[in-house]
């Protein structure tokens, strides 16, 4: 699966470079991917969780939080990054990265293993989910990695996280019923193969800080992000 490797590690780093592209306030992302978020409202369309993640108030989101956490494995990628835009908007920024990445992942996995003979075109949920996966990947990413590659020994911390919590290949049948997925028996060597992915991520993250440090200042991001914080969950909303 060596071919999946230097794929996931440019696809990182893309999403990285992308980071000069952001406008406007740093610390609100505003993007728009229909039909699941709407930065204005916000509007949010994500099944059962769209209401929670909707809500204005602080605390009832974290409340929603909570509740998405306790259901981690039965998650799609959707809700998860939506919750990861509400998290950073909150000013949990470090809890966002977090949540954004295990998106990633899943919708990473997703679009390698969703049988694309068989998908269907527009209208259908599998052709609808994979452009939404690249969408929230390149709409939502260079403000996340705008602030999360202000501290990559954290973002280090956060992706090896991210890494470990995904060796196990999830029911992706069960996550996205209506969806038709390549053969089980290549879900395993697939799943392996973006696992590796992120090791080589990580290798580039420790071996280049010092560069990827001197980017941020040379192309303004650092000057851009580097005034951001992130708050702490409460300690029960943590898993």
């Amino acid at each position: 699966m060596k071919n999946l490797v230097c794929p996931l590690v440019i696809l990182f780093a893309a999403t990285h470079s992308l980071v000069g592209q952001v406008a406007g306030d740093p610390a609100r992302i505003e993007v728009y991917i229909t039909p699941y978020y709407n930065s204005k409202g916000p509007m949010i369309e994500v099944g059962g969780w769209s209401k929670g993640l909707s809500v204005r108030s602080e605390t009832e989101l974290v409340a929603t939080i909570v509740k998405m956490k306790q259901s981690w494995a039965a998650l799609r990628f959707p809700e998860m990054y939506v919750a990861a835009i509400r998290l950073y908007d909150l000013g949990f920024r470090n809890e966002a990265t977090y949540w954004f990445y295990s998106a990633q992942y899943r919708g990473r996995l997703f679009a390698l293993l969703v049988d694309q003979a068989r998908m269907g075109n527009l209208g259908a949920p599998g052709f609808e989910l994979l452009q939404a996966a690249n969408a929230f990947q390149q709409l939502v990413g260079p403000y996340i990695n705008g602030y999360a590659f202000g501290n990559i020994d954290r973002l280090i911390e956060i992706v090896a996280r991210v890494q470990q919590e995904n060796k196990p290949v999830p029911d992706l049948e069960k996550q996205y019923s209506a969806v038709a997925f390549k053969p089980r028996s290549e879900w395993e060597a697939g799943n392996s193969g973006l696992n590796d992915g992120l090791t080589q991520f990580l290798m580039m993250l420790k071996e280049q800080k010092a560069s990827l440090k001197k980017q941020r200042i040379e192309n303004g991001t650092e000057a851009k992000f580097s005034k951001l914080t992130s708050k702490e969950l409460p300690r029960e909303s943590t898993r």
